[in-house]
């Protein structure tokens, strides 16, 4: 699992980000509609006897091979049948690559969030420049933030979003104060401190790999 190599979210990220985000206009929170999916994402039958909750980070490497290799077994062999449905939970990582992908990803609609997430994993290594963030800084905050922004966009471009959309999503304090939210959740009910981790029937698992998923989920269903 990739580990917190970035602290955990605490509240003072929630200001830095506000900060961040104010860098275009932010809106009003007062004047702000609740229309983003703010609420968990599901895969399969919600009605399914077993119950899998996947935390996982837009920039975290093995959530991308989670997603690549072994979701979709798991999909094929359990959740097809209805055996199992998969709870997709954000859990943002201190870093602004992670909050502004998080965002707007919560701020297409339902049908789209899981192809944008999909996207985001598969091109991860061409949006997610550490190296280049870093390079920015000595110009300034928001030359670093602004280009972290951007390629966060570029994806969500790429998905069908429109670009003054995407910046109206990040404007959003109410899109931040959920993520936020949901990372506290898991950090007080389930001690969550890498991703991906993986939740099934309320017991977390020591590993993200099929096996473990699978002995889990055969318990689950005795």
């Amino acid at each position: 699992m990739t580990k917190q190599l970035y602290k955990r979210i605490s509240p003072i990220i929630a200001i830095v980000f506000a900060i961040a985000f104010s860098y275009c206009s932010v809106a009003n929170a007062a004047d702000q509609k609740s229309d983003f999916l703010n609420y968990d994402m599901v895969i399969g039958d919600k009605n399914a006897p077993v119950e899998i909750i996947e935390y996982a980070s837009t920039t975290c490497p093995h959530c991308a091979t989670f997603h690549r290799e072994i979701l979709p077994e798991l999909k094929k062999k359990y959740v097809e049948t209805g055996k199992a449905k998969i709870i997709f939970r954000n859990y943002v990582f201190q870093q602004p690559f992670d909050v502004f992908a998080a965002s707007l990803n919560r701020c297409v609609s339902e049908k789209k969030f899981f192809p944008l997430l999909g996207l985001y994993f598969k091109r991860q290594s061409s949006w997610v420049k550490f190296k280049e963030f870093s390079e920015l800084k000595p110009y300034g905050k928001y030359a670093a933030l602004g280009f972290a922004k951007g390629e966060a966009i570029k994806i969500a471009k790429i998905a069908g979003m429109k670009e003054s959309d995407a910046y109206k999503c990040l404007a959003r304090t109410d899109v931040l104060k959920y993520l936020m939210d949901t990372n506290k959740e898991a950090v007080e009910k389930y001690d969550l401190n890498s991703t991906p981790t993986i939740i099934v029937n309320g017991k977390k698992l020591d590993s993200y790999q099929f096996e473990e998923v699978e002995k889990a989920i055969l318990a689950e269903s005795k």
